[in-house]
């Protein structure tokens, strides 16, 4: 008999924990209670009874905290299952400071969740996406502190979505690609370069997302401000030694899971280089595949001063998550400072391509991007667009980073402003919000 997705999750838990025993029948058992409760989570989404529960995350840690204590038919009291959840009428969430049995604690803050949550709630009811993500962490700690999505379908796990990899990573790629530049001494904002086409090859130029026309002479600065193709292809083909970019997109943790805490974790692509052409588009984020935690933990060490981070839903109650989930230096101190000044200037200065994420009471910084979608098949869909922002506040000390993705919405504005109508509100409620209830709890 083929094992069940609950009984290889099991089989996931006992191989990190090489001291819990427990046999086939033991086994069943609790994939049962969690197929139950995963199946109760459904219902309560399709009667819109689960507010500010994030999709799949009691089921994923009763499934943890459950082999640990070998319940087979419930969980244990600290942990509320999905009936519990139901019965209170779907008002719950795990808040920070939540400790569970085993003496951890859970990261999520009830009130930033409740930020996201309004968020995606009114930007789906405007705009019914296909599928529409959030991710707010501490990128000092690695802490994620709110985390949701909608979705047309129902049959859905949140938290599998922020772990899914997804092609063509436009935000994160090119914002390593600048740190690279940057790192290896390749990189000066106020030299110039000619925007429009760049022909890397014969026959398959690289245009500028304006349709080629570019912009004539203009600064590296100012092409990064404008979200350049042309400029991030050139920094990561013609500056950087050959075989570099690939060398940092690893050591920022692309390619590879970032071990934390949430079931399904897939690794993601680093794309081929072997070509001219490969490797510019690479730089632009043009290739490769990519979840949403990688780009979180990724930025992060950018907002944090050089350090990769593991993102994380729990930690011990009494020891401190930076120690624990400390990874290592990806950049200095020195680089990561300068790519934020950048991305500081991609959102507070014209001509920034995210003048619409500022906002007035903090320094944003930030990158847009707008990837088009793909069929299974890799060839990309006509008229279908994922657009995307992540950005970190207040940018010279950065106390939060949000990520948000909305994915083909239903709009009929042209596609030059639907990014940021659509993005921008949501994004700056959150942030915005977010920053000012830290400030005054």
């Amino acid at each position: 008999m083929t094992p069940s997705i609950e009984e290889k999750e099991i089989s996931t838990v006992l191989q990190s924990f090489p001291s819990l025993q427990m046999d086939e029948d033991k086994r069943r058992d609790i994939a049962s209670h969690i197929r139950r409760e995963r199946e109760l989570l459904i219902q309560m989404k399709r009667r819109k009874r689960y507010a500010q529960v994030i999709g799949g995350v009691a089921a994923s840690f009763a499934l943890l905290f459950i082999a640990y204590q070998w319940i087979p038919s419930e969980v244990t009291p600290s942990v509320p299952s999905a009936q519990q959840m139901n019965r209170e009428d779907g008002q719950n969430t795990y808040a920070s400071g939540t400790t569970l049995s085993t003496g951890t604690v859970i990261t999520i803050d009830r009130q930033i969740q409740a930020y996201v949550d309004e968020a995606l709630d009114k930007t789906n009811a405007a705009y019914h996406p296909e599928n529409m993500m959030v991710i707010v962490t501490d990128p000092n700690t690695g802490e994620i502190l709110g985390m949701g999505n909608r979705r047309k379908h129902e049959d859905y796990d949140s938290l599998e979505e922020s772990v899914r990899a997804v092609p063509d990573p436009v935000v994160a790629f090119p914002i390593v690609t600048l740190a690279a530049a940057i790192e290896e001494g390749m990189y000066s904002s106020n030299e110039t370069y000619d925007s429009g086409t760049y022909e890397v090859v014969p026959g398959k130029p690289i245009k500028d997302h304006n349709g080629g026309i570019g912009w004539g002479e203009i600064t590296y600065l100012e092409g990064i401000q404008r979200s350049s193709n042309v400029a991030f292809a050139k920094l990561g083909y013609e500056r950087l030694p050959k075989d570099s970019l690939g060398k940092y997109l690893r050591r920022f943790g692309f390619g590879a899971k970032t071990d934390t805490d949430i079931f399904g974790e897939e690794a993601g692509q680093i794309p081929k280089m072997d070509t001219p052409y490969d490797a510019a588009m690479a730089a632009m984020g043009h290739a490769g595949s990519v979840t949403a935690i990688q780009q979180v933990a990724a930025v992060g060490a950018i907002a944090n001063g050089g350090e990769l981070l593991t993102p994380h839903l729990s930690k011990q109650a009494k020891s401190g998550t930076t120690d624990s989930y400390k990874g290592r230096r990806v950049v200095s101190e020195e680089t990561a400072k300068q790519v934020r000044e950048i991305l500081e200037a991609v959102v507070n200065n014209r001509p920034g391509s995210g003048t619409d994420f500022s906002i007035k009471e903090h320094a944003v910084a930030g990158r847009t991007g707008i990837a088009g979608k793909r069929d299974q098949q890799g060839n990309f869909i006509e008229g279908k667009y994922t657009y995307s922002f992540i950005g970190f506040a207040p940018s010279d000390d950065p106390k939060l980073l949000v990520y948000i993705a909305v994915d083909n919405p239903n709009t009929d504005l042209w596609l030059g402003l639907w990014g940021k109508g659509i993005v921008a509100p949501p994004f700056k409620e959150i942030m915005g919000n977010s920053l000012q209830y830290l400030q005054e709890r």
